[in-house]
């Protein structure tokens, strides 16, 4: 056979699987659809990537109450893993509260500024005090490792509380 016919039935044989990926990729958009009720940007529930390093995936924040954002002035931000060597010995994935550490969403505060279960808003992600262990004016931000804690460092920002009108 020459290399010219071996080429064009290699590209042939190519263009068939490419179709045929592509079909199945119609396919499965059409099934996908058809699930979420003919919403076509909808995901179908049970899709999502595990989370890395045993920790829980943040819950979506529920809504809340008829309420506002008031400014808790300038803080500290630091940040912390859920292991012994940020979090004390024996206490790796415990908070204070009792509550599963979460990353995304659990941060340490004083209890003299913010009760458990207060929420605070933080360089526009929003997060739930549910750890101690922290000074007066500091808040510190649940990371996945001591790595990324280290690499995260220090800042100060403004802090947002949530108040319940």
């Amino acid at each position: 056979m020459r290399l010219w016919t071996k080429f064009k039935l290699a590209l042939l044989a190519g263009l068939t699987v490419t179709m045929m990926w592509h079909w199945q990729m119609v396919e499965a958009d059409a099934y996908v659809r058809e699930k979420a009720g003919g919403i076509p940007w909808a995901i179908v529930p049970g899709d999502a990537p595990a989370t890395p390093s045993g920790a829980e995936k943040a819950p979506m924040v529920e809504p809340v109450p008829s309420g506002h954002w008031e400014s808790a002035g300038r803080h500290k931000i630091t940040h912390y893993c859920p292991l012994e060597c940020c979090n004390g010995k024996g206490n790796a994935w415990k908070t204070a509260s009792g509550a599963p550490m979460v990353i995304g969403k659990t941060v340490a505060a004083s209890s003299r500024e913010f009760p458990f279960g207060t929420r605070l808003l933080i360089n526009g992600n929003i997060y739930v005090v549910e750890d101690r262990g922290v000074g007066r004016g500091c808040i510190d931000i649940l990371v996945d490792s001591d790595r990324v804690a280290n690499q995260l460092g220090k800042y100060y920002t403004t802090v947002h509380v949530w108040r319940e009108d």
